[in-house]
């Protein structure tokens, strides 16, 4: 079941999709997320699908004000030269329905004037910082290095992230990924602040990410406050003397 729910009717004007779904690092979710949230973008749409899962089940999700609400795709205007769609979402589909999402998400966008898409996520394939790329053809890769890109080194990309580019590709619409490098598969926010940083420079908006540098200090001092809380645990065990020591 995929059913697609629309605020507003739309018609996009040269419009681009930026996907960013969980994933490595949640660098694309942390990074889609923040954008739409500093930018104050409006919902037009939503995706209801049961492909949506959470922790493996059949599950719906409670709010801070108790109320009820089913996982969902959520598309997010701006309005500029180029019309921009922000989706994102709480979960991945699971594998067996990723392309039939994919398809309804590339109907839809296309139906309203979409041309562009782009997948935002995280990567931990290349050689340090900086933000990756994987295009869909050659036009599109020169471009991506003269913004200052690095070409991905290879490897696979899983789930959503590659998958709604390389679709919409064969859709005749152009299409590729951006990818934050991060070395950890846990929350990164280092890796989705270049990634915001990448979108602004890619799509020309504007972004204040002072909020994600607030995140990534708060992170940063509760690593320390964690990392000393361990060395005074194995501190005192090492100080306690065995009862059978002589």
């Amino acid at each position: 079941m995929i059913r697609l729910r629309e605020m507003e009717k739309l018609t996009l004007r040269q419009g681009v999709l930026v996907q960013g779904l969980p994933g490595v690092g949640l660098v694309g979710k942390i990074a889609v997320d923040y954008v739409v949230r500093e930018l104050r973008l409006r919902k037009v749409a939503e995706l209801y699908t049961d492909g949506l899962l959470v922790q493996s089940n059949v599950a719906v999700l409670v709010d801070n004000d108790a109320v009820l609400r089913i996982p969902t795709y959520d598309f997010y205007l701006y309005s500029g030269i180029r019309d921009i769609l922000f989706l994102t979402a709480p979960t991945q589909p699971v594998p067996w329905m990723q392309y039939e999402v994919a398809e309804h998400t590339l109907d839809y966008f296309q139906s309203i004037g979409g041309v562009e898409v782009i997948g935002a996520c995280g990567t931990t394939m290349g050689e340090g910082e900086g933000v990756y790329f994987a295009v869909t053809n050659p036009e599109i890769r020169e471009k991506l290095v003269a913004l200052g890109f690095k070409p991905s080194p290879g490897g696979i990309i899983t789930g959503a992230c590659g998958l709604l580019p390389a679709l919409a590709a064969l859709r005749g619409m152009r299409a590729f990924v951006l990818m934050g490098y991060t070395s950890q598969l846990e929350m990164d926010p280092v890796a989705a602040k270049q990634l915001v940083q990448a979108l602004c420079k890619l799509l020309e908006i504007s972004v204040d990410t002072r909020n994600l540098d607030t995140l990534i200090e708060e992170l940063k001092r509760k690593e320390v406050e964690i990392t000393e809380m361990v060395k005074e645990g194995v501190k005192s065990e090492r100080m306690r003397v065995p009862p059978f020591y002589v």
